[in-house]
């Protein structure tokens, strides 16, 4: 993962992207369901943070977004964010960041697909490695396992987009 602190150019779209708007702003995390039955679980939670118009609003939108402070806790009680996600109007991805206490850090997007393969894969094993903590009462470690399978997630951008966002990302560095 690296750091990417300024827009995309618009001129590092391709031109079969360039009209990809309008663009999703998403914020993925976990929040607790409670049942007086059955307990409590974790549940993988998605909400709307925003539409833009073009790639590089979305994109300083997130960017603010990811910052500390820049999610306030009154946009659901007990949910804790992991991820901002963009998306185009074909619920393309785009790009993801992860939310860290530093701010936001944007996941490295696989360059192939043999790499995706591979990050599936090793997305599918932490999330057996984080029910098996979680059956095991070891609820913290499943927490951070099933982050990082998230955050392995966000590298899946849409093969559309991969080179449009290695462009962006040279550019911006």
């Amino acid at each position: 993962m690296n750091a990417l602190t300024s827009c995309f150019p618009a001129n590092a779209l391709p031109a079969m992207l360039a009209d990809a708007g309008p663009f999703s702003l998403i914020c993925v995390g976990e929040t607790l369901v409670h049942d007086p039955d059955l307990g409590s679980w974790p549940v993988q939670t998605t909400f709307l943070l925003g539409r833009f118009r073009e790639l590089d609003e979305a994109i300083g939108c997130a960017a603010r977004r990811g910052r500390p402070g820049g999610l306030r806790a009154e946009y659901m009680l007990g949910f804790t964010p992991n991820l901002l996600v963009l998306q185009d109007h074909q619920q393309r991805l785009c790009l993801a960041g992860q939310i860290a206490s530093a701010g936001l850090i944007w996941c490295a997007p696989v360059a192939s697909e043999a790499e995706a393969r591979r990050v599936v894969q090793k997305a599918c094993r932490l999330r057996g490695q984080a029910m098996a903590a979680q059956d095991r009462g070891e609820y913290e470690t499943a927490c951070d396992l099933r982050r990082d399978a998230t955050a392995l997630d966000a590298r899946l951008v849409d093969p559309a987009w991969r080179g449009a966002v290695q462009i962006g990302r040279l550019q911006a560095a």
